[in-house]
C-alpha cells in the first residue's frame, strides 16, 4: 500500500488586451472552499479483498433472447440452460368455427446466437423438447434455480424427432393434442393475455445434458420476438389460421444449472473464476475493504479521519494470466463487457445493477490486451463506502457481464442474463493480484 502526491503544472497564459462589455468574475466558487485548506492530491493502493462466490439469487427474467443447449468446459464442468415464456393469441377471433379439425401447429423461430468452446461443436446435432408448463409463474420469482420439474407436463407438447444442427432457424413442429388444448380457449381468452395465461401457461424450451467425455456442447440463442406460432385448421367456415405470439410483455425468463461450485472460495486464492448465467462469480468483500482503509488512515502521519478524505477518482484493477505459448483460450471465452454490480436495495426481487460510474464514457470494463488487465471506475462506491456506518454483504461487489442498448434517452446498461462465457482472473496470492488505486485530497478540520 502506497501513497504518493501528484503534482500539477499550471502553464503562464498571456492574454491580449480584449474590449468586452461583459465582467468576468473570476473569484467564483472560491467561496466554497474553506480559506484555511491547502489541497494536494495523493495516490495510494490497496489490495482488492477478492474471492469467488455464487450469485444464488440472480435475476433471470427479462432476457434479450430465451435460450437452450448444453456445454462442458475442462475447469467448469457442465451448464445445462433451458427457457420459460408465456404466449398469446396474435389477433382476437370470436369463434373457431364449428368442429374444429388441426390440420398442423408449427413454428420458425430465428437463431440470433451460439457459444461453443470448439469450433467443431458449431453443428452438433441436439434434440429439441418443447413441454407445456401446467403451473403458474410465479412473477416475483424468476431466479435460475426457481424452476422445477414440478412445473411441466412430463409428455412434450412438441413432435419426436425434432433434431437442431446449428443453423439460423429453429423449426418445430407440435403435437395435434396440443393444438386441440389451445382451440379450447373460450372468447375472454382469445382476446386477453392475462386470461389466456391463467389456462394455458406457456412453454419450456429444453435439450439434453451434454454428457460427452471430452469437452463441447452448444448453447443457442433465440430471438422469440422474431418469432410467431401457427396453428392451421378447417372448420366449417374452411381452412383457418391461428397467430400466436411468444408473450415478451409478461413472464418469461431462462433457468440453468451449473457444476462449478467447487470453484467457490471465500479465502484468499491464485484465482478468481467468472461463469456466465447463474455460475460463479469473483466478489469484492466491501467490509474487508472498508477495514483496510480504516486501518491505513489511521497509520498516516498524522493520523487521518475517512470523512475527510475527499476521493476524486478510484479504480478497482485486476489483472488476467498473461497468455504463454500463444494459447489465448482463456481470455477469448470471457464477455465482451464486464462490470462491478451491487445489490440494488429496497426491491421485492434480488436485483444487480451496474454502478454508476458506467454511463462515464472510459469506464473500463474491456479487457486491456496490452497490460493484460480490466480496469473498473468505481470512484462513488468508494467515496460512500468510507462514509457508511454499517456495511453489509449487500454492499459486495459482483463482477457481472453487462450490456447496453440505446433509447431516445440515452445509452442503457444491464447486467445480461442470458449470454454463456467462462474465464479466469488473477487472485489475491498471484504475482499480480487484483487492487484498488484511489486519487485523494484530504480536506483540513
Amino acid at each position: 500500500m502506497t501513497a504518493r502526491p501528484v503534482s500539477f503544472f499550471i502553464a503562464a497564459l498571456l492574454f491580449l488586451p480584449i474590449v468586452s462589455c461583459i465582467t468576468v468574475d473570476n473569484r467564483m466558487g472560491s467561496d466554497l472552499v474553506p480559506a484555511n485548506q491547502v489541497i494536494r492530491i495523493y495516490t495510494a493502493d490497496f489490495e482488492a479483498p477478492m474471492f469467488t462466490a455464487n450469485a444464488d439469487s440472480l435475476n433471470m427474467s427479462l432476457p434479450t433472447y430465451l435460450e437452450f443447449g448444453s456445454v462442458t468446459t475442462p475447469m467448469f464442468g457442465n451448464t445445462t440452460t433451458s427457457g420459460v415464456v408465456q404466449l398469446a393469441p396474435f389477433s382476437y377471433q370470436k369463434e373457431y368455427g364449428e368442429d374444429p379439425v388441426v390440420k398442423r401447429m408449427y413454428s420458425h423461430i430465428p437463431i440470433s446466437g451460439f457459444t461453443i468452446f470448439d469450433a467443431k461443436e458449431r453443428y452438433i446435432p441436439q434434440n429439441v423438447y418443447i413441454y407445456k408448463l401446467v403451473k403458474d409463474l410465479d412473477h416475483l420469482d424468476v431466479y435460475h434455480n426457481s424452476f422445477s420439474e414440478a412445473y411441466i407436463d412430463p409428455i412434450p407438447v412438441s413432435k419426436p424427432g425434432h433434431v437442431f444442427l446449428g443453423g439460423d432457424t429453429l423449426y418445430v413442429e407440435f403435437q395435434d393434442s396440443f393444438a386441440y388444448e389451445l382451440l379450447q380457449a373460450d372468447s375472454v381468452e382469445r382476446v386477453n393475455p392475462d386470461d389466456f395465461a391463467k389456462k394455458f401457461k406457456g412453454l419450456y424450451f429444453t435439450t439434453e445434458k451434454y454428457n460427452e467425455s471430452e469437452p463441447g456442447g452448444r448453447i443457442n440463442y433465440l430471438d422469440i420476438e422474431e418469432s410467431y406460432l401457427y396453428l392451421e385448421y378447417t372448420s366449417g367456415k374452411g381452412d383457418s389460421l391461428i397467430t400466436y405470439f411468444f408473450n415478451t410483455y409478461n413472464t418469461y425468463y431462462n433457468v440453468s444449472s451449473h457444476e462449478s461450485s467447487h470453484l467457490i472460495n471465500k479465502e484468499p486464492d491464485h484465482h478468481l473464476y467468472y461463469e456466465g448465467l447463474a455460475g460463479v462469480k469473483p466478489c469484492l468483500n466491501a467490509a474487508a475493504l472498508a477495514e483496510q482503509i480504516y486501518t491505513w488512515a489511521v497509520q498516516q502521519t498524522p493520523p487521518l479521519q475517512t470523512s475527510h478524505l475527499l476521493i476524486s477518482r478510484a479504480q478497482l484493477v485486476m489483472p488476467v494470466a498473461i497468455p504463454v505459448d500463444g494459447d489465448y483460450s482463456a481470455v477469448n471465452n470471457a464477455p465482451g463487457q464486464l462490470y462491478p454490480c451491487t445489490l440494488s436495495p429496497n426491491d421485492s426481487l434480488v436485483v444487480h445493477r451496474p454502478l454508476k460510474e458506467i454511463n462515464q464514457e472510459n469506464h473500463g470494463g474491456t479487457m486491456n490486451r496490452t497490460h493484460w488487465e480490466y480496469t473498473y471506475e468505481i470512484t462513488s462506491y468508494v467515496q460512500d463506502l468510507v462514509k457508511k456506518s454499517e456495511i453489509t454483504e449487500r454492499d459486495n461487489l459482483w463482477i457481472l457481464p453487462t450490456y447496453s442498448f440505446t433509447t431516445n434517452q440515452g445509452e442503457i446498461y444491464q447486467v445480461d442474463n442470458f449470454t454463456y462465457r467462462n474465464t479466469v482472473f488473477n487472485g489475491n496470492l498471484s504475482n499480480r493480484p487484483p487492487y484498488i488505486r484511489i486519487t485523494y485530497a484530504v480536506l483540513q478540520q
